[in-house]
Order: structure tokens, then sequence, then C-alpha cells
């Protein structure tokens, strides 16, 4: 993604000093994101280390793997990653969605055995971390992620 779930990712990453590469569909985001957060812009996900601007160029220039995989797209998307990247070292997936608790991205990626963070914990953590600044009191934890999983986890119906 391009919008304020993905700029909030790459200044997280930047301040945990990760290398960030982004990539996005509409490669002016994409180069918004690396202007103003630091990293490098992918053209392609492409594995072909000979195709400038590509992925698998990238990583091959800075001898380099993907160890995070952050991805701020909708669900309806159907975002997944090119196999070759879950061929290497698996990586840490996050994904930001949180209805439908279970994205083609999320998966892909548990079924290749990454770990995975998925929208569901942020949200709680989140919410942990709001009601902890704005009240000053400890949060009850497990009662507000009890709530987030009541209404992200699939319904017997679905």
């Amino acid at each position: 993604g391009g919008g304020g779930t993905a700029r909030a990712a790459a200044y997280a990453a930047a301040k945990l000093g990760l290398e960030r590469i982004y990539y996005n569909r509409t490669p002016e985001k994409a180069q918004d994101l690396a202007t103003e957060f630091g990293g490098s812009v992918a053209s392609s996900l492409s594995d072909d280390a000979e195709s400038k601007g590509s992925l698998g160029a990238i990583l091959a220039e800075n001898q380099g793997n993907i160890e995070v995989v952050i991805s701020t797209l909708p669900a309806a998307a159907e975002f997944e990653l090119p196999e070759w990247i879950l061929s290497n070292a698996l990586p840490i997936v996050f994904d930001v969605n949180y209805k439908p608790y279970n994205t083609a991205l999320l998966l892909q990626t548990t079924a290749k055995g990454c770990d995975v963070v998925r929208g569901s914990e942020m949200l709680w953590e989140q919410g942990v971390g709001q009601f902890e600044l704005w009240t000053g009191r400890t949060a009850p934890y497990g009662v507000m992620k009890k709530v987030v999983l009541e209404n992200c986890l699939p319904s017997e119906a679905d």
C-alpha cells in the first residue's frame, strides 16, 4: 500500500533500523515513502538479478535477503508473495488487515511456515498503548484481546 498505514509502517521500520525496500503498483507512491523514510524502490518483484530495479537485483546488489514483509494492502487485493521469496529464508510477515482474519497473504505464508503478525494483534496492541497513554492506567490486556478476537476471528458460518 501507499497510504497512511504504509507511512506508519515505513516510519516504524526506519526507527527499528531495518533496511527498507518499497514496492507498489504505483511507483510514485513507493518513491514517496523512500524519499521520506529512506530506502530503495523495487520496480518489480522479479527475482531476476539482471533486471535493473527488480527486487532480485536490489537484493543481489546489497547481498541481502528478505527478513520482514509488511503488507498494508487491502485484503481485497488478494496479494501473495512470489514463491521465490518463500523458497529462501522465511520472512516474518506483518499483514495489517484484521478483517478478514485470514488474507491470501497470511494463508500462503503460514502454509509455508512463516511467522506472521496479524492485523488483529496490531489492533489490540495499539488499543492497549492508546488506553495507557490516555488514562495513565494499565490496560486490561486480556479483555481488550478477547474483544478484538471476538470481532475478528472468522465465525463458523464463514
